[in-house]
Order: structure tokens, then sequence, then C-alpha cells
């Protein structure tokens, strides 16, 4: 083979390479792995949901990763005793089409929802999230003020 072909065969290496990566870091949106079990959901005074699709653009990146580091500095205490518990939920999936319809979701949107006995007594969304992400500082104040009025109730 030529230094040609083989410069040729090299390049259509990186450039499939290159293909497979995009497609890989493309990211369909996948609930939180590391998400909490059904039995720490039900001890939670306070669930706070990112709610996601499968497409996911580099700012619906940025607000969940904005949420998560919203509960999880601003309640590092509350987070280690399972007080409060964040996780993300893919509503475009068949079983969490309940959700959509419970909270009339429209778009990506973080709810935070008070919890007593493992069930929902009340909940707050927080929608406007689009409106702060670019401003972390507001973000975090506006995702965790209900969280923080939630935990003060019995």
């Amino acid at each position: 083979m030529s230094p040609r072909a083989w410069l040729r065969l090299g390049l259509l290496a990186i450039v499939l390479g290159s293909v497979g990566v995009w497609i890989a870091r493309r990211g369909t949106a996948t609930d939180d792995a590391a998400g909490p079990d059904a039995a720490a959901v039900a001890r939670a005074k306070v669930l706070v949901t990112y709610f996601t699709t499968d497409v996911r653009c580099k700012t619906c990146r940025i607000l969940e990763d904005l949420s998560r580091r919203a509960v999880q500095e601003g309640f590092v205490a509350e987070v280690a005793r399972g007080d409060v518990l964040f996780r993300v939920v893919n509503t475009d999936r068949a079983e969490h089409r309940a959700y959509v319809e419970h909270y009339a979701i429209t778009n990506k949107i973080v709810i935070v929802s008070h919890q007593r006995d493992g069930k929902e007594v009340a909940w707050t969304p927080r929608q406007d999230i689009w409106l702060h992400y670019e401003e972390p500082t507001e973000f975090f104040a506006y995702v965790r003020e209900p969280i923080a009025t939630y935990l003060q109730r019995p």
C-alpha cells in the first residue's frame, strides 16, 4: 500500500472514530443511574426531580448539573440523612408518562415535592430555571427556596 493510501485510511479511521464519539456523547437522556431507590424515595421529606427528555442540548445539561448542585451543595446534611433526594427522570420513557400528566410537564423542569410517609403532599414547579441558568447564584436560590420551605414543615 502506498503512503497516500495509508494516509487516506488513517484519516477515514479518525473521521469514523469521531462520528462514533459524537453519537455516543450526543446524549440520549437516561434516568440517573445513581439515583435513589424506591425505599429512599419513600423515606425522603423532599424529593427534587429534574425532568428531561431524550433530546438534550448543551443548556439542558447545564440545567441538570446546576439542579444537582443546588441540592447537593445547598443541603449537605439533609442529603446525607436522606431527607432530601435528587433524581433525574426522562419523560420520554413510557413508564414515566404519569409524571407528564400529573405535573403538566411541557419542557425540562425541576419539581420540588414535599413528601410525608412516602406520599406527595405538596409540590412546587421550578419551570423558570431557563431564566436563571446563566447566573448560578440566582439559579441556586430559585431551586433551593421551596426545598428549605418544605424542610421546615412537619
